[in-house]
């Protein structure tokens, strides 16, 4: 079995916010084949960004916003493909998890896609809505239960 060295760490740069967007991109966009224009969005400003690094190469990225006082909504999870599987995502969302309960919310949420509501469930989260559709993809809103 190979060790691989990873850090977690919320984006402090320019050039690691660039690289989470492109890695972002190369998910939903190309991967996905979400439409362009998708990604970057009007909340990356605002969001707080963050990034698993394997061999000084993002690898793995999610972001965390507040649309409402008290309420932190997790979105964007992407995980380069050769590196899904191996609890990278995992990690990275309790890191992000952990820095997000310093502010106290009364609420943490996400949307997922409806094929990775496992993932979310596995993480502390359960589907609260019914499948819908954004984009063309089934979503579920999913809220964490601490």
């Amino acid at each position: 079995m190979i060790y691989l060295k990873i850090r977690f760490k919320k984006v402090k740069t320019l050039n690691e916010f660039i690289d989470a967007i492109m890695l972002r991109v190369d998910v939903f966009i190309k991967e996905q084949k979400f439409k362009p224009g998708w990604e970057p969005d009007e909340h990356d400003k605002k969001s707080t960004h963050f990034i698993a690094i394997v061999n000084k190469k993002i690898v793995a990225t999610l972001r965390y916003r507040e649309p409402k006082k008290d309420e932190i909504k997790f979105e964007r999870m992407a995980t380069k493909k050769e590196f899904r599987g191996k609890g990278i995502s995992s990690k990275l969302l309790k890191f992000a998890i952990k820095n997000a309960k310093k502010r106290k919310p009364k609420k943490i949420w996400a949307i997922s896609q409806e094929r990775a509501k496992e993932f979310w469930e596995k993480n502390g989260f359960k589907a609260i809505s019914k499948p819908y559709k954004i984009y063309g993809t089934k979503h579920l809103n999913m809220k964490f239960n601490e």
